[in-house]
């Protein structure tokens, strides 16, 4: 039940976030807005089922930390 609330709230914020982005030449602002308002839901309620979720500082951790890494090996640090 607190899922579909909390769905239902995201729908209700996308909804009114299209209403307010009308307009020419919008489209690509509609979009990003519904990626953006998909990614806090997933995140939302992977924290509500206490899930691991994919985060930003999961790309962080498997591609720049070790980059990183091999850098500062390379200049001998």
């Amino acid at each position: 039940m607190k899922i579909a609330v909390i769905l239902g709230l995201y729908i209700l914020a996308f909804w009114r976030g299209c209403v307010l982005l009308q307009g020419h030449k919008r489209k690509l602002h509609r979009l990003w807005f519904g990626c953006i308002l998909v990614y806090c839901a997933y995140v939302h309620i992977c924290g509500i089922t206490e899930t691991s979720h994919f985060g930003v500082s999961a790309l962080y951790i498997a591609y720049f930390q070790p980059a990183g890494r091999a850098i500062i090996k390379w200049l001998g640090g």
